[in-house]
């Protein structure tokens, strides 16, 4: 009798502890700090046309974000041809083997900027007009 009194207190114990799980939920925003006013950047373009094969990581791919992969793409092709701080008229490609990218072949002008200033006329003016200070 002394062990089934035993036995139902160890049963009736472990009964008594539950797992529980708990789920947590986090949600992330973008928020804009940023103040934006329209400068006009003067940029020394170069007149021979670069042309580079980006290989992305495992980890890029795993991300399956292109737009990511495109921007390192671009910032490792200005970096190894003359530290250019843009690629105007840039243009990409995708190669890819089966359903996975292998490459991205990025074409276009390194530019450097040479300085910033001032609009002289209304930002309107050069969104809405066919100008080289603002591409669409």
């Amino acid at each position: 009798m002394k062990h089934f009194f035993t036995l139902f207190a160890a049963v009736a114990l472990l009964a008594s502890c539950a797992v529980q799980q708990q789920k947590n939920t986090v949600r992330l925003s973008e928020i804009e700090t940023s103040i934006v006013a329209p400068v006009v950047a003067d940029l020394d373009i170069s007149d021979v046309r670069l042309t580079y094969t980006y290989y992305p990581s495992k980890a890029e791919l795993r991300l399956k974000d292109d737009s990511i992969i495109i921007r390192n793409a671009i910032a490792q092709a200005l970096e190894e041809n003359g530290q250019a701080d843009v690629l105007v008229n840039a243009n990409y490609r995708y190669n890819y083997k089966g359903s996975v990218m292998k490459s991205i072949i990025i074409t276009g002008y390194p530019a450097k900027v040479k300085g910033f200033s001032k609009p002289t006329q209304p930002f309107d003016y050069y969104y809405y007009h066919a100008t080289p200070y603002i591409a669409r």
